[in-house]
């Protein structure tokens, strides 16, 4: 798994800076347009915002939190949740605000910018990095995938119901996943760069 999930990471930065240079340019209109019209009609999606939201994704973040201190006793897993997920939240605010781009006229009256996604972005990042831990020690491939896509499908229907809900652009969403998934590598990185380093200093 772990042989797609970092030379993607480094797809998905390259083109999260292009999709923010186009939102500063305002030139992806037709984008929009195009996200908009798949979604018309689907408002069944609106059922999973709840899945990014701040309440839940809390909730999930001490659950697995919990399983990695009385299951695994991984201390540092449980660092990088924290990390991954509050930190993915911060950084959703940072951009949203140097961004600045203004929610659609149509949609719900929200207290923060539209670019990116927050609940696409979190709601992934928490899903590759929770799932990540959990099957750490799992040597079965089905079942890894299965769980991966299982969590990753769950984001992209967050993600969509923003779209239904009128609170983003489909862009916004774009960006969510592109960024979200960028910075859940750069997590893991930093996870397997710690382990290695305790590894080296540590009593043979």
């Amino acid at each position: 798994m772990r042989i797609y999930f970092y030379p993607l990471g480094a797809v998905t930065l390259l083109a999260s800076i292009l999709l923010i240079t186009g939102v500063l340019s305002n030139s992806l209109g037709s984008i929009d347009g195009f996200g908009s019209r798949m979604i018309d009609g689907m408002n069944f999606l609106r059922f999973f915002s709840f899945i990014g939201t701040q309440g839940f994704l809390a909730a999930v973040s001490v659950l697995a939190v919990l399983f990695l201190w009385f299951r695994r006793n991984n201390y540092l897993g449980m660092i990088l949740v924290l990390l991954a997920v509050g930190g993915g939240n911060m950084l959703n605010k940072g951009i949203k605000r140097w961004i600045e781009r203004e929610r659609p006229e149509a949609g719900l009256a929200e207290g923060s910018f539209s670019f990116p996604s927050g609940h696409a972005m979190v709601s992934l990042i928490a899903a590759i990095v929770i799932i990540f831990l959990i099957t750490e020690q799992v040597t079965n491939r089905k079942s890894q995938l299965l769980m991966y896509a299982a969590g990753i499908s769950l984001s992209i229907l967050t993600g969509l119901s923003r779209l239904t809900a009128g609170a983003h652009f489909f862009t916004d969403v774009i960006g969510g996943w592109l960024i979200g998934y960028t910075y859940a590598i750069l997590c893991l990185l930093l996870y397997e760069w710690f382990l290695k380093r305790r590894s080296q200093i540590s009593p043979s």
